[in-house]
């Protein structure tokens, strides 16, 4: 086709995003009307549901919600005392309820290299761990399989706040308990167990309130489909809406569902343009909003499993996580044959004139990409930041935090490469990768173990 009638469209596209006034309107029901959206709460329902009128009311085809079964999570006071010192703490969702004594043992940033040489040391001993270096979820399973009895989980930076993050263990109730605390609480903590180690082990009293139950978490999914062509492939825009119980869950990731959403009004507007003048695209896009993604991308999870028959149509799963923070924006991309899809990201970043920062050598794979692929589907997770930001997973996680115009850029950004993508799927991977390439690129990463100790080594 002539490109004059796509230039003419992607420029529309981005003064219509640019200037939205939907976007705030959208942020403010998601975070002062729908409070954290914690997976299996009221919150979470009537997130949903607005979510699914707005891609109804953008003009959107097939706007439905899909149910899914989880262990349900509901918090109740925690409490830490140490030598007779009362410390604040919460309860990590997906915690068991506990009231426990037993000794403590530091066990630094809980990589691997910490346990092998505390040796049998942390058995029967309660974890405490700093916030550095991996994940949270790497250093619960490591203390799980030392025989750890409980896991303290310190914030990384100072002021920063008690963190939240779940327990999710391959989908079933986590074995051990575990709390958050704040990094000037792990000091003090450091400093105590300095002091009594010639008199011998310091013991904690860890008592935790939680309730579990039966919930169900419900993914949100709209098609924005070529005019005449009743099954096309697709490209999958995406971000997980729900948060966490302890704050809005603003920046993570009020902000990547309000970019989905703004995305798609945008986009039907330059589809429906672009039809009027004869022009047809060579994909579709679907945008799906996930939930459960911060207790185990338990809804992309559920999703990649019930369409596993459709996967092969996805040619590129576009997943926003976290794009309310100022800095650069940053996109990680997986999957076979990514040189070029790379190389057109920085390419459109520089006619975009934007910070962007991409490539396709990380692995990252706590967040609902990943779901997708495990299965060998091209994916990528788009970010922004770069600094300290101390909100993500804490009760600072508020709608005061948000960078709007970082939220702008980004999803114009996002929607300028999906159409052009749509039009002109070239730059895309040539196929999905195999089991056999995805399991290699794991094991480089060093994620074997955490994925088979959590049940999600599925090959």
């Amino acid at each position: 086709m002539n490109p004059s009638p796509l230039h003419a469209a992607e420029r529309s596209l981005l003064g219509d995003i640019m200037t939205s006034e939907t976007l705030w309107p959208s942020l403010l029901v998601l975070c002062d009307d729908c409070n954290g959206r914690f997976v299996g709460s009221d919150d979470e329902q009537r997130a949903a549901a607005f979510i699914r009128q707005s891609f109804e009311h953008y003009g959107l085809s097939n706007a439905h919600i899909e149910e899914f079964p989880l262990h349900g999570w509901r918090r109740g006071p925690a409490s830490l005392a140490v030598n007779g010192h009362e410390l604040a703490c919460i309860g990590l969702p997906g915690t068991p309820p506990c009231d426990l004594c037993a000794p403590v043992i530091f066990l630094g940033d809980g990589e691997p290299a910490d346990f092998e040489k505390a040796g049998e040391a942390p058995k029967g001993k309660i974890a405490l761990v700093r916030g550095k270096g991996s994940h949270r979820l790497e250093k619960y399973a490591r203390a799980v399989k030392a025989g750890c009895v409980g896991f303290i989980f310190s914030s990384a930076e100072p002021n920063a706040l008690p963190p939240t993050g779940s327990l999710e263990f391959g989908g079933n109730p986590a074995p051990i308990p575990g709390v958050g605390i704040a990094y000037e609480t792990l000091c003090w903590l450091e400093r105590a167990l300095q002091r009594t180690t010639a008199r011998g082990d310091m013991t904690a009293h860890l008592r935790v309130q939680a309730e579990l139950f039966d919930a169900i978490g419900h993914n949100v999914i709209a098609d924005l489909t070529p005019a005449g062509v009743e099954s096309p492939d697709w490209l999958v825009m995406c971000a997980h809406y729900d948060g966490h119980d302890i704050a809005q869950g603003a920046v993570d990731n009020a902000s990547g569902t309000v970019a989905v959403l703004e995305a798609a009004r945008a986009l039907k507007v330059a589809y429906d343009t672009l039809a009027a003048q004869g022009a047809a695209p060579a994909l579709g896009i679907r945008f799906a909003l996930w939930s459960g993604e911060e207790v185990g991308m338990l809804g992309s999870s559920h999703y990649a499993a019930k369409h596993a028959g459709e996967l092969d149509r996805i040619k590129l799963v576009f997943n926003c996580d976290i794009v309310g923070n100022p800095g650069a924006f940053f996109l990680g991309v997986n999957g076979y044959d990514t040189d070029r899809l790379v190389a057109y990201f920085k390419e459109l970043a520089g006619d975009h004139l934007f910070d962007i920062q991409t490539g396709n050598s990380m692995v990252i794979p706590y967040s609902d990409h990943f779901s997708f692929y495990l299965k060998g589907v091209p994916a990528l997770m788009a970010a922004t930041g770069g600094g300290k930001s101390p909100g993500p997973h804490t009760h600072g996680d508020t709608l005061d935090k948000v960078d709007v115009r970082a939220m702008r850029s980004a999803t114009a950004f996002a929607a300028r490469a999906l159409l052009r993508l749509a039009w002109d799927p070239t730059p895309l991977p040539a196929r999905h990768a195999t089991a056999e390439e995805v399991q290699e690129v794991l094991r480089k990463a060093g994620y074997e173990d955490l994925l088979k100790a959590q049940g999600r080594w599925k090959f």
